[in-house]
């Protein structure tokens, strides 16, 4: 609750320079994000962007980030960050090492007893789009924050709309030709479908052609959950406006299938029902 609302302060203080406007949100992330019995790791940026390296030759990747291909890499410039990108790193792993060899890990940079999660200032910068894999409740949402706090600035990438990878579900050929990338899709929930697998959000009345969403029957319990905490359930959606963020497939139409529950983001407000 604590991180919650000095984020929220962070939001509202409307700071004149970006490192007093930053810096409260990205140590916020820090606290609530790594874990404190985790021993940390000292890392040093890669030449491959989002990926830190130990002296052991262990690879990182910074988790819950996804850089789109017409996005540069950036630097870790904001909050006045620039001069740790050589030294005063730590990854600290949030998962296991996955089939390529890198280690899912929050990356922190060391300011003394201090810590500034450096996935919250590339979502600051507009560097880079908050892709939830493994972390929800008060880390997620102040790494939403950070992304939302871009966005409405149009920094990075969100002062490019050709680089902000934001669609409509009401226009699936523009999805479609998005196959294979990660994107962030607003639209009206037109129905609901259910098998005893799998649980469906239609965006048209077309299911052939038109964008569809999926997410597994066993984990409705957990997207619920989620939701929960909004006053929303996975069951009362058809004809709710929503965000989504995840891969775009092609299935019968653009379709994009959820595994984390922050993937799914209720625009409107039950008191308004």
């Amino acid at each position: 609750m604590r991180a919650l609302c000095l984020a929220g302060l962070v939001l509202a203080a409307g700071y004149a320079r970006a490192d007093e406007k930053d810096q409260p949100l990205v140590r916020a992330a820090y606290d609530a994000c790594v874990p404190a019995d985790i021993s940390p790791v000292a890392v040093e940026k890669s030449a491959e962007d989002g990926v830190f390296v130990a002296p052991s030759g262990q690879r990182y990747l910074a988790s819950e980030l996804h850089v789109p291909d017409s996005q540069p890499g950036g630097t870790l410039s904001a909050a006045g960050l620039a001069a740790g990108v050589a030294s005063g790193l730590e990854a600290v792993a949030s998962g296991p090492e996955n089939r390529w060899g890198l280690t899912p890990a929050w990356i922190v940079l060391r300011d003394g007893d201090a810590g500034e999660l450096v996935q919250a200032v590339r979502l600051m910068e507009g560097a880079a789009v908050y892709a939830p894999d493994q972390e929800d409740s008060a880390c997620a949402g102040l790494l939403r924050l950070a992304e939302t706090a871009a966005r409405r600035e149009q920094r990075g990438l969100w002062g490019d709309k050709t680089a902000a990878p934001v669609y409509s579900a009401a226009r699936p050929g523009q999805l479609e030709e998005e196959t294979g990338n990660y994107v962030i899709v607003k639209g009206r929930v037109v129905s609901l479908g259910k098998t005893e697998s799998t649980r469906y959000l239609n965006f048209g009345k077309y299911w052939k052609t038109d964008f569809t969403v999926t997410l597994k029957a066993s984990d409705e319990a957990i997207f619920d959950a989620a939701l929960g905490r909004s006053g929303w359930q996975v069951e009362k959606l058809a004809g709710k406006f929503v965000e989504l963020r995840g891969f775009v497939q092609v299935r019968d139409g653009p379709h994009m299938a959820l595994r984390h529950p922050e993937q799914l983001v209720v625009l409107e407000h039950p008191a308004f029902e």
